[in-house]
């Protein structure tokens, strides 16, 4: 038994709602982010911990009193693209 060209073009809009139902709930379903502080303009930042590129745990608060802090989040690493 085949299928005609009808039957396929009325299958190919539900097929499409399907899948694009599906990409939109599973990106619903990844990690949850945690709750942000949130800074007004002229607050004073929240210390936080990182790493470094050498490794090394570095604090917000290790750079206090210092002239100059540079913060810059390379937002393309690690991300497999």
């Amino acid at each position: 038994m085949t299928r005609g060209k009808g039957e396929l073009d009325m299958r190919r809009p539900w097929i499409t709602r399907m899948s694009l139902g599906a990409v939109v709930l599973s990106l619903g379903l990844g990690p949850m982010p945690m709750a942000a502080e949130v800074v007004d303009v002229g607050d004073k930042a929240p210390d936080f911990l990182m790493h470094s590129t050498m490794g090394e745990t570095v604090r917000l608060s290790d750079y206090q009193g210092k002239r100059n802090v540079l913060l810059f989040f390379f937002l393309a690493a690690f991300t497999g693209v």
